[in-house]
């Protein structure tokens, strides 16, 4: 593989997304004023002008918060800087409108409209962006991988696969290749040394990967990666398969410590957490119960028996628990089951692989669409209300699943199933078994109200898209 000297502009990019908060910020504050002069509610037009200069601190408020650097944040911290950013940017503009007495000409509620609009929408654009602009060669940064073999080739497949993440892999210098090596056996070019790396890419990061932090060859490494390239990004041997969100650096009296948050560990974020359950699931019913209702009707037409019903499921602490949901199945539906897989091996192949049937000979026609949309689920906020479950967490699993679990059982039961979850909003029924128990991993171990936000956004679209249900 050849290598070529690429210079990549990463202004281009920081100056789009400038452009696009800016034009947001504005564009919504106005739009907002615009419904309520349209509602005949009146405006004060010439009052607008003067809330431009706070309007225009958001791209700094932004800057300061992390949020136009070359590598993106993981969702969940990126809206929660998002809504920071856009709230210290109202409040700003709403103390001008205090302090010069302007209350009178300007709607409040056009005011929150636009708070509103802006926490939605920023979020929005960037995801789009990135979904447009992410292989483009000014996006981002280029990435060196400082080592070689599978921990290397991981690292290069990671972030070719994830673009959007900002780093960019472009070669790798590994020691013991030779120097004329076309493949370090990562797919990436090899450079000679760390020096012929950063004369084809000045701004490149150094991603260094450790095989232990006690090896003296590994903390000589550090210093001269450190001294050598303006951002390294240091890969420690457990850097996979337990990544953490909300991981600190610290100083210990000249002694590097890492923090490592488990929020689900701390009371007050658990009653957090369930005090938005309820309060979403107070309010989401209410406006759900007409559907739920109707939905019941048209089960009972479409197929005889009780529009609901409970499965045996496990539970927080590993207590039984009994979930309510739709009925989308004929009667005698394990025995429709036992004896379709004993006629078909590879629906039993199929079955036993993740408990899953694509083409299910047991659902019905109203229960084929109420699965295609996930409404059979609905009925789980009865569930929620009780405490049973939450809104967000892992999908609850029966006895015969706990050994696809391994030690994740034993986090599994840490905390309350929930109706929708990472796993439900990264492709569902399309990830494979030992990846949804590692997606239930990461969930547990990263927890935050803010994923938990970002789910339950996400899980909007995926749901009107039908992504990987059946």
């Amino acid at each position: 593989m050849s290598l070529c000297p690429v210079q990549i502009a990463s202004w281009r990019a920081t100056l789009l997304l400038v452009l696009a908060d800016t034009a947001i910020i504005v564009g919504l504050t106005f739009v907002a004023a615009l419904l309520r002069d349209m509602a005949g509610l009146g405006i004060q037009w010439s009052f607008y002008p003067q809330l431009l200069p706070f309007l225009l601190l958001l791209p700094l408020f932004n800057g300061v918060l992390g949020l136009y650097a070359d590598i993106s944040l993981p969702p969940p911290q990126e809206l929660k800087k998002l809504t920071l950013g856009v709230t210290l940017t109202f409040l700003c503009a709403g103390s001008f409108i205090f302090f010069a007495k302007g209350g009178e000409r300007y709607s409040r509620a056009a005011f929150l409209l636009a708070w509103l609009g802006c926490s939605v929408a920023l979020p929005l654009c960037r995801h789009w962006l990135r979904t447009r602009f992410a292989n483009r060669t000014w996006w981002g940064a280029p990435a060196v991988i400082l080592g070689d073999g599978d921990a290397a080739a991981e690292v290069a497949r990671t972030l070719l696969a994830k673009p959007w993440i900002g780093l960019r892999p472009v070669a790798c210098v590994a020691p013991g290749v030779q120097p004329t090596a076309s493949d370090c056996g990562c797919g990436l070019a090899c450079c000679a040394s760390d020096e012929e790396a950063l004369r084809l890419y000045p701004r490149a990061y150094g991603l260094l990967l450790l095989d232990s932090f006690e090896d003296a060859r590994g903390r000589q490494r550090i210093v001269e990666a450190t001294a050598r390239f303006r951002n390294v990004l240091i890969m420690p041997p457990f850097s996979t398969g337990g990544a953490r969100l909300w991981v600190n650096a610290m100083d210990i009296g000249g002694l590097l410590g890492l923090l490592v948050r488990q929020n689900l560990l701390d009371a007050n974020r658990v009653r957090l957490k369930r005090a938005i359950d309820l309060l979403f699931t107070l309010g989401g019913g209410v406006v759900a119960l007409p559907l739920i209702l109707a939905i019941a009707v048209w089960i009972r037409i479409d197929s005889p028996g009780s529009p609901f019903f409970t499965q045996r499921r496990i539970g927080q602490n590993g207590r039984e628990l009994r979930i309510l949901k739709f009925r989308t199945m004929v009667r005698d539906a394990e025995c429709v089951l036992r004896d379709c897989l004993d006629a078909d091996p590879a629906l039993r192949a199929e079955w036993e692989c993740d408990q899953k049937l694509k083409n299910d000979p047991r659902v019905t026609r109203a229960g084929a669409f109420l699965r295609k949309t996930s409404l059979d689920e609905l009925p789980q906020l009865w569930n929620v209300l009780k405490g049973e479950m939450s809104l967000v967490g892992p999908r609850p699993i029966v006895d015969n699943e706990v050994s696809k679990y391994g030690e994740v059982f034993d986090l599994y039961t840490r905390v309350k199933p929930g109706i929708t979850g990472l796993w439900q909003v990264s492709g569902r029924n399309d990830v494979s078994y030992p990846q949804r128990v590692e997606m239930d991993r990461y969930y547990i171990c990263n927890w935050s109200v803010w994923f938990d936000i970002w789910i339950l956004a996400k899980t909007v679209p995926v749901v009107l898209q039908r992504n990987g249900a059946y």
